[in-house]
């Protein structure tokens, strides 16, 4: 037998807690069992048998310790596999528009004014919808869009493409599964008769860059007018006619303090809608990456936030092999309102970094073996294959791992204590399901 290369112990509150990054498993132990372990990994595992054989059956039977055979690499590997070439699952992400009402500093997108999907795209993309659902594997067909501000043209450009992907769902008795990435300030009632006259709902994430007054000075209509209230109007006008909204916290050091006072804005929302259809996701502007306390701050928040009856989460905790990227699945394409293919909504959509185009027929044409080259991209990088968070990690995603190929790299920069942060967070993540 072998102990596991994915098992990790760290000080949790009074203890320890033992992690297994490939099983996402944790066993809570004192100092002494700690160092029972630590003791028996130099000597040899199979020495605790003989020391606390009840302690070694345990381990033995939640897969901390393993066959000595089992290549966790390749088992790794397989599951990877398994995921991101399923075809049971198509994503389908649309740019109606590279336009937007706001002007974000940290955007990394061009904004092309009169940017628009108009019918001949609308048509390629509906053909693109046929293709899909002619799979006799398919069974789920996820429509998103994004952009750009997707609401801006909202009634001429997206709503055909709605209209005839409810029809196909229909005839092939799949359940509609749509979302939006919005800032939220185009909402309004017409787009919600517009899905309750379908019967249907959809999942929308906005963003809001910190409390009303840092918010205001990033997105804004005008020196005078700011954009807080009205998005928080309408996310509380999404939530009562139960669509789920995801809030998204762009954060960095200058508008993280009190966002946790975001969440009373929803007091007056009935408990069971929140618990429903509210949620706060925190992530860090990537500009802003210089190292201090702010993701810790970050943190305080989120906790706060729950205290009010909300769900909260930082995008720190990672689960990049059982649940991988959308873009990491082959199953997947970002349709710009111009017809080039992408698979990342994380990179800007320069024409010279698209990775195919979309027919005239709807057939997705993938330039030099684009496809393929990231569907073999990941297990190539030599510091993730001796990880121990690798299972958990796993390299960040396959546009890291296009971005630096030919090279050793970390999405950590090898920080051992930026590790650990995403095992605590795992751990704690199993503790608020299994004891809250």
């Amino acid at each position: 037998m072998k102990y596991s290369r994915y098992n990790t112990i760290l000080k949790y509150q009074e203890n320890y807690a033992l992690f297994n990054s490939i099983n996402q498993k944790v066993i809570f132990i004192e100092e002494i069992v700690k160092d029972l372990i630590n003791a028996a990994i130099v000597e040899g595992i199979d020495n605790l048998q003989g020391i606390h054989p009840t302690l070694y059956d345990y381990l033995i039977q939640e897969e901390f310790i393993i066959d000595e055979n089992i290549d966790e690499i390749e088992e790794i590997k397989k599951l990877s596999k398994s995921v991101d070439e399923n075809h049971d699952n198509f994503f389908l992400t649309i740019n109606p528009t590279m336009n937007c009402n706001f002007k974000c500093w940290y955007c990394y997108e061009t904004h092309i004014p009169q940017s628009k999907l108009g019918m001949t795209m609308i048509n390629k993309v509906n053909k693109l919808i046929d293709n899909q659902m002619s799979s006799s594997e398919l069974k789920s067909f996820n429509l998103s869009f994004f952009g750009g501000e997707p609401l801006l043209y909202f009634e001429k450009d997206v709503i055909p493409i709605i209209d005839y992907y409810l029809i196909k769902c229909k005839e092939k008795s799949l359940e509609p599964l749509i979302g939006f990435t919005s800032n939220g300030y185009l909402i309004n009632d017409k787009f919600i008769d517009y899905f309750r006259s379908k019967g249907v709902k959809s999942a929308l994430q906005i963003t809001l860059d910190g409390y009303k007054e840092k918010h205001d000075k990033i997105r804004y209509v005008s020196s005078s007018k700011g954009s807080y209230e009205k998005i928080v109007k309408n996310i509380k006008l999404l939530v009562r006619n139960e669509f789920f909204v995801n809030i998204r916290i762009n954060y960095t050091t200058k508008n993280i303090e009190d966002t946790f006072k975001i969440a009373n804005e929803f007091s007056d929302l009935d408990q069971d809608l929140k618990d429903r259809f509210l949620k706060f996701d925190f992530h860090r502007v990537w500009q802003d990456n210089q190292i201090d306390d702010t993701d810790e701050i970050a943190q305080k928040n989120i906790q706060q936030i729950k205290e009010t009856g909300i769900d909260a989460q930082s995008g720190y905790s990672a689960d990049n092999v059982r649940n991988s990227c959308y873009a990491d699945k082959r199953n997947s394409a970002v349709i710009n309102y111009n017809s080039d293919v992408y698979k990342c909504t994380a990179r800007d959509f320069l024409a010279e970094k698209r990775e195919g185009y979309l027919t005239d027929d709807g057939i997705i044409i993938w330039e030099n073996d684009s496809l393929d080259k990231r569907m073999s991209s990941k297990f190539n990088n030599k510091p993730c294959l001796s990880c121990k968070i690798m299972p958990l990690c796993n390299g960040g995603c396959s546009q890291h791992a296009l971005d630096n190929l030919g090279r050793e790299y970390c999405v950590f920069f090898g920080d051992e204590n930026e590790k650990d942060k995403v095992i605590i967070n795992k751990i704690n993540e199993i503790v608020e399901v299994n004891f809250n």
